[in-house]
C-alpha cells in the first residue's frame, strides 16, 4: 500500500477526538483535566488509563501502552496501520487519495449499502406504526406483549405482503440492478423478488450502529420458513455480529450484565423487563468472533437459551467459547417456561424480571451438573463420559492454576483420584490436531532466512534447538514478538513443552496449522544455519527484541511527558513519568553495550 499522507493523518485528526473513538471501547470519565477509563489491554479494578484529546494521546499508567487514536484501533481491532486509517477515513468522511480502483470500488459499494440498509430500515419501520398496512403486524406485536417502546428502540418494521413494492421503491430510487442483486434482499432466483415478504422485520446493526440486514418473521402463515435472515453480503457476515448489540451498548458501558439469549423476540422481552443488556446470536450457535465482541464491554456473561434440548446443547457450546476467550458465564432457568418472550405474553414483563432475579449456576458447574443428569455417576464408564463433557471447557481455560482448581472440584464429584483426571486429560491433549494443508493445496514462498524478522529468525532457532526454549521463554514473552509467523510458532513450542517436549521434527510440523508456517519449519530443519551456536543467536535476538520494546516504551513517555508539562499536571504524576523514563533509559544503554560486545 503506498504511503498514507501526513495531510490526510491530519484530516482525521482534526475532524475526530481520541475520545469519540475510545469511548467505544472504554467508559469514560473526566478527572483532573484528563479523561480516565478501565484500560481495555489488560485487567484492572482501579482506572489509569488516560486520554488527552487536546494532545491525540492515549496511555495506561499500569501497563504503559500508549500512543495515538491510530495505535488505538489496531490494537483493538488487530488491523495494521493502513487499515486502522481507512476505517477512522471512512468514519470521519475523509478521503484517502492513493487507494486503488478496485479499493475505491469496494469502499462505495459497502458506503452505498449501509445508506441502502439504513433507509429501507426506516422505510419498514414507517409502515409499521404508521400505515394501514402494517395493521396486522401491529396486532401480532400486540399479541405477543411487545410495547411500543421497544417497537422504537430496535426500529422495528413491516415488510410488505406486495411482492412488487421493494423492486419498484428503490427502482424509483435509482438504485441499478447490479447493486439490488449484491444487497442481500432479492432472492438469488429472481432478483427482482424480495427475500421478505409480509414479515416483521428486526433491523440487524453493528456495535457502531449500523443497519447491515434484517432477521424477518412471517406473518403469512404459508412460508416454510417462520424466521429468515439477510444472507452473507460485503458488509453483514453473521458470525461476527449480534442482534441487539447496539441497543444494549449504554447498558453495557455503565456496568449491566450482558445477558445472551436465543431469538429476537427474547432479547425484546428482557428489554422491556429492564434488563436491557440482553443480545442474541444471528440463527446460529454463538460464535469466537461474537465472544470476542463481547469481551470488549465486560468479562462476564449470563446465558438463557430455550429449555428445549437444542437450547441446551447450545448453551453447552456458548459456555466453552465463553470461557477460551476470558468471559466468566452464569447459566439462568425460567423454571416451567420455554423462553423469555413466551413468559413475557403470558404473565407480562414484571413475571419475567422476576423469574430472573434469583440467579444461576455458573458455567463449570452447569457442564457437570448436565452431564451427571445423562450419565450414570456411579459407573467407571459414566464417569470417563461425564469427564468428556466437561473437557472441552478445560481445554478452552487459559489459566493453568484455574484449571487446577476445576480438576480438583471434578475429581471431587466423580470422587477420584485428581491424577486420573490429569492423565486422561494428558492423553487426550496429546494427540497432534489435523492440519488442512495435508487436504489442501496452499501457495508458499520459499524460505530466505536473510530476509525475515529478528522474530521469526529466533524462533526457527528454537524450533531446531527445542530443549532450550523452557530456559528462554523466561527472557523472551509472546507478546513481545510483532512477527505474527513468530508468534503462532512461539505458541506451538508452548503446547509442545505442556506436553512435555516433543523430539520429532515430523510431530513438531503436525501440530503447525499455517501452510506458509509449516513449509518455513520444514525448510529450517534442512537448513544448518539455524543449528549453528544456538544460544549465542537467541541471546542477541532477545536483546534486540527487547531493545526494541523499551525505545518504543521511552517514545510514549516521552510524548506524555510533553503533555503532562503542558497541561500542566501534578508534580507527583511528572515526577513518576521521569522515573520510568531514566529506568528504561538506563536498560536501553545497558542493552546498546552488551549487543555491541556480541
Amino acid at each position: 500500500m503506498a504511503k498514507i499522507s501526513d495531510r490526510v493523518l491530519e484530516q482525521i485528526k482534526a475532524r475526530l477526538a481520541l475520545s469519540e473513538v475510545v469511548s467505544d471501547y472504554v467508559n469514560l470519565t473526566s478527572r483532573g483535566g484528563r479523561l480516565w477509563g478501565l484500560c481495555p489491554f489488560h485487567e484492572e479494578k482501579t482506572p489509569s488509563f488516560s486520554v488527552v484529546d487536546e494532545q491525540g494521546f492515549y496511555y495506561c499508567f499500569s501497563c504503559k501502552k500508549g500512543g495515538s487514536m491510530f495505535d488505538f484501533l489496531m490494537e483493538m481491532e488487530k488491523v495494521p496501520f493502513g487499515e486502522s486509517v481507512r476505517m477512522l477515513a471512512r468514519r470521519a468522511n475523509v478521503e484517502i487519495e492513493e487507494e486503488s480502483e478496485h479499493d475505491r470500488q469496494s469502499r462505495d459499494l459497502k458506503e452505498t449499502l449501509y445508506d441502502l440498509y439504513e433507509k429501507i430500515s426506516n422505510s419498514f419501520h414507517y409502515l409499521l406504526v404508521s400505515s394501514r398496512q402494517g395493521a396486522a403486524a401491529r396486532s401480532y406485536l400486540e399479541r405477543r406483549g411487545v410495547a411500543r417502546p421497544m417497537w422504537e428502540r430496535f426500529n422495528l418494521g413491516y415488510a410488505p405482503s406486495d411482492p412488487t413494492w421493494l423492486y419498484s421503491f428503490l427502482q424509483e430510487r435509482h438504485y441499478s440492478d447490479e447493486l439490488l442483486a449484491t444487497s442481500g434482499l432479492f432472492s438469488r432466483k429472481n432478483p427482482r423478488y424480495p427475500l421478505f415478504v409480509d414479515r416483521l422485520m428486526f433491523p440487524i446493526r453493528t456495535w457502531q450502529g449500523q443497519s447491515i440486514g434484517f432477521g424477518g418473521r412471517d406473518l403469512s402463515n404459508t412460508s416454510k420458513a417462520k424466521y429468515i435472515n439477510t444472507p452473507e453480503t460485503v458488509i453483514y457476515s453473521k458470525k461476527y455480529h449480534l442482534f441487539g448489540i447496539w441497543e444494549a451498548l449504554s447498558a453495557l458501558k455503565g456496568g449491566r450484565d450482558v445477558i445472551l439469549c436465543e431469538g429476537n423476540f427474547d432479547v425484546l422481552a428482557l428489554h422491556q423487563a429492564g434488563l436491557d443488556g440482553a443480545m442474541a446470536p444471528l440463527g446460529t450457535s454463538f460464535t469466537v468472533e461474537q465472544a470476542k465482541l463481547v469481551r470488549r464491554y465486560s468479562d462476564r456473561m449470563k446465558i438463557l437459551f430455550d429449555s428445549d434440548n437444542a437450547g441446551q446443547s447450545a448453551v453447552k457450546k456458548a459456555v466453552v467459547i465463553a470461557q477460551g476467550e476470558g468471559i466468566a458465564t452464569t447459566v439462568l432457568n425460567l423454571g416451567s417456561s420455554k423462553d423469555p418472550s413466551d413468559l413475557l405474553q403470558s404473565e407480562g414483563s414484571e413475571a419475567l424480571a422476576r423469574s430472573l432475579a434469583g440467579g444461576g449456576i455458573d458455567g463449570f458447574h452447569y457442564l457437570v451438573q448436565s452431564a451427571i443428569n445423562q450419565y450414570d455417576v456411579l459407573t467407571s464408564k459414566g464417569k470417563s463420559a461425564i469427564f468428556g463433557v466437561v473437557r472441552p471447557f478445560l481445554d478452552a481455560t487459559g489459566s493453568s492454576i484455574e484449571r487446577q482448581g476445576l480438576v480438583k472440584e471434578l475429581a471431587a464429584v466423580l470422587d477420584v483420584d485428581e491424577s486420573s483426571i490429569l492423565d486422561d486429560y494428558s492423553q487426550q491433549r496429546s494427540s497432534p490436531p489435523k492440519t488442512a494443508h495435508a487436504k489442501e493445496v496452499v501457495a508458499t514462498t520459499a524460505l530466505n532466512p536473510a530476509a525475515i524478522s529478528v522474530d521469526l529468525y529466533a524462533m526457527l532457532t528454537l524450533v531446531n534447538n527445542r530443549e532450550l526454549f523452557v530456559r528462554m521463554r523466561q527472557k523472551l514473552a509472546v507478546e513481545q514478538l510483532e512477527d505474527k509467523e513468530a508468534q503462532a510458532l512461539y505458541d506451538v513450542l508452548e503446547e509442545a513443552a505442556r506436553q512435555g517436549g516433543v523430539t520429532q521434527d515430523e510431530s513438531i510440523l503436525q501440530m503447525i496449522a499455517d501452510p506458509q508456517l509449516y513449509s518455513d519449519v520444514a525448510a529450517s530443519f534442512s537448513l544448518a544455519e539455524f543449528k549453528l551456536e544456538p544460544q549465542k543467536v537467541l541471546d542477541e535476538a532477545v536483546g534486540r527484541i527487547a531493545l526494541r520494546v523499551h525505545e518504543r516504551q521511552r517514545s510514549s513517555i516521552r510524548r506524555l511527558l510533553e503533555i503532562s508539562l503542558h497541561d500542566g499536571s501534578a508534580f507527583e504524576e511528572i515526577e513518576e513519568l521521569l522515573r520510568e523514563k531514566r529506568e528504561i533509559d538506563a536498560k536501553i544503554a545497558d542493552l546498546k553495550e552488551r549487543l555491541e560486545r556480541q
